[in-house]
């Protein structure tokens, strides 16, 4: 394989460059007008771009631009992730402690103008979420979110069964995701602090998924 000569490497650089600042301009169009109804034009030209066509070049169109921001606040979580299952490998976590590990990593986007975006961008598609689907395929698959939903399912069939489990599981994500792009909306100083307000969010989350079945 020839080696890179002068010319090619400094093309590649741009192509990174300009790769990042579409995906910047597109997430924050994303996360303000809506991934379905954000205009290619405009995030072309907030990143300074003149060619329509960049998003599919790079990204493969709108739907490939919203799998990446996906994937990036995914992955964003993962270390934090990892840390608490690896800790779980000498313990079986209670209920609380399995909400409190799938909430905090996706609350503390909050901390930055990326993550505050990216939360309002996977509010518009927690709705669509549908438990046994959402975490085997797309950007959750493979990753410990995947095995922290599982585990979130499996404590809490324990209070109510498999299918009403899951139904709960999936309105967890629904809410969670529409407080926390609520919240990602709001100034930054606004509201009870970051840690309180996260506790207070886990312990309510939790009471709901600890519910025994309804009676009849």
């Amino acid at each position: 394989m020839p080696r890179p000569t002068a010319t090619t490497r400094p093309a590649t650089s741009r192509s990174a460059a300009t790769r990042a600042a579409l995906y910047l301009a597109g997430l924050r169009r994303f996360a303000s007008d809506g991934w379905r109804t954000a205009r290619v034009r405009d995030i072309v030209s907030d990143a300074g771009q003149g060619n329509d066509s960049a998003i599919n070049y790079h990204f493969g169109g709108r739907v490939g631009l919203l799998e990446e921001v996906l994937r990036r606040g995914v992955l964003r979580m993962e270390d934090e992730r990892r840390a608490d299952l690896r800790r779980w490998a000498s313990s079986t976590p209670d209920l609380a402690e399995i909400v409190r590990a799938v909430v905090s990593p996706v609350a503390d986007l909050l901390a930055d103008d990326e993550g505050r975006c990216t939360l309002r961008v996977i509010a518009q598609v927690g709705a669509l979420a549908e438990v046994g689907r959402t975490v085997s395929t797309g950007p959750v698959a493979d990753t410990a979110l995947q095995d922290q939903l599982e585990m979130l399912v499996t404590a809490v069939t324990d209070r109510c069964g498999r299918e009403l489990a899951g139904h709960r599981v999936r309105q967890l994500i629904v809410m969670l995701t529409a407080e926390l792009a609520a919240r990602a909306c709001d100034p930054p100083e606004s509201g009870p602090p970051h840690r309180e307000y996260v506790t207070d969010l886990v312990d309510w989350l939790a009471v709901g998924l600890a519910r025994p079945a309804p009676a009849g």
